[in-house]
Parts: structure tokens; sequence; C-alpha cells
């Protein structure tokens, strides 16, 4: 009788622990500032492909696919208060690692995409980022 006791309230203590948790901020879940790449799969040989990705501005970002090329197509600014710069002053760059120390491409704007190679390659790590101003 004891024991039944125990467990009624332990579960009666996890059940309010679980209902006094905050719910997610779907707002917030939705806000952010995102470069919209453009990962192309085009090899001399194979299937192509073209998917969207979004980078977080200022953040090493990696997806499993393989890609030739990278193409930064615009921004997404969806934080309030935040005004949008032109994509035209975006820059990111490609890196084959996580720490962004080794290039994997050119760096890539609106005006000019990342051309990685002719074979199928890893995405690697991009990172996207507002040109500083003078």
């Amino acid at each position: 009788m004891h024991f039944t006791t125990l467990i009624a309230t332990l579960a009666a203590t996890l059940a309010s622990t679980a209902t006094a948790l905050p719910a997610q901020n779907t707002e917030r879940a939705t806000t952010g500032a995102f470069a919209n790449v453009i990962a192309v799969n085009n090899p001399i040989s194979g299937s192509h492909s073209s998917t969207p990705v979004k980078i977080p501005f200022g953040k090493l970002t990696h997806f499993d696919l393989s890609i030739t090329g990278l193409q930064l197509k615009s921004i997404t600014i969806d934080v309030p208060g935040v005004t949008a710069p032109d994509a035209s002053e975006v820059t990111c760059q490609r890196y084959q690692d996580q720490y962004g120390v080794q290039r994997g491409s050119a760096a890539f704007t609106k005006a000019k995409e990342a051309l990685i190679s002719t074979n199928t390659v890893e995405f690697g790590w991009v990172l996207c980022y507002v040109n500083p101003t003078a």
C-alpha cells in the first residue's frame, strides 16, 4: 500500500512538472536571419539536382548533400526591428572543415556563384555574413 502511494505521488509530481514547462515559442522558432542558398549538383555524368537550403548568418552550417556548386539566391530577415540588408551586401564561403579553417570554394555572392567541382563533392560547411562597411 505504501509503495502504491509512492508511485502515485511520483506520477503526480512528474505530470505537474511537465505541464509547468513553457511551450516552445513557435513565433521565435520561425524567426531568424538566413541566406537562401541553392546547393547545385550538376556532375559531368549522373543525375542533376538543385536543393534550396537556409544558412543562418554568422554560423558555419552543414547539410548532408552532394554538390558541384553553390548559389546565393536571396536573404530572409524575419526578426522584429531588424532592417534587412540588400542581398548584394552578403558573402558566403564554403569550408571543408567544421572549424572554418580549410577553404572549400571561392567566396560567392548573389552576382557570382561558387563553381566547386565538375564531380560531386560533399556539401562541407558554409558561412554567410553581411559584408562589413568601411
